[in-house]
């Protein structure tokens, strides 16, 4: 009966941290696409291109306060990403000890992405490029649920080794 009830609570950890992450990915989503959406209105002239009601407000910005606000937005989803994956490998793993590996995936994950548009604006003189490409990637891991799905992962297999060990 005790062991029921606490894989019921487990699978409830699973479902809440899941359904958190999925709506935090559709959110992003979303708010990029229709940004990117807008951006291309104000590049091209093109007005054939329509925004969703609720992010109507988008069409009073510039296009350069769109284009360097993507980078702010970036950087909240990043924190986002970082503290729902912390707190769903605190709460779903038995090694309370694992969450320091969060800590530094995320934080190898923004050194690298700084260094490499870092080096891409002062040694390059631009903002797009291979350099933002790599760092548009690593961000992308960093916004999304594969931190937290492979560190779990990594902790149930390292927690079943142990156990199993003769």
């Amino acid at each position: 009966m005790q062991q029921t009830k606490h894989q019921m609570r487990n699978i409830y950890k699973y479902i809440l941290f899941f359904g958190i992450l999925a709506l935090l990915g559709f959110s992003r989503e979303y708010l990029f696409v229709n940004i990117n959406n807008q951006l291309y209105k104000l590049y091209y002239h093109n007005d054939s291109i329509q925004i969703p009601a609720n992010l109507n407000f988008l069409t009073n910005y510039s296009y350069s306060t769109l284009y360097y606000g993507k980078y702010f937005l970036t950087i909240l989803f990043f924190a986002l990403y970082f503290v729902v994956s912390f707190l769903a490998v605190k709460f779903i793993c038995t090694n309370k000890k694992i969450t320091r590996w969060i800590v530094y995936i995320y934080a190898l994950l923004l050194s690298l992405s700084i260094i490499a548009m870092g080096y891409n604006y002062l040694i390059n003189n631009q903002l797009d490029g291979e350099e933002y490409t790599f760092s548009r990637w690593l961000m992308g891991i960093a916004q999304s649920p594969l931190v937290a799905f492979f560190t779990i992962a990594t902790s149930k297999l390292y927690n079943s080794f142990n156990t199993n060990k003769i």
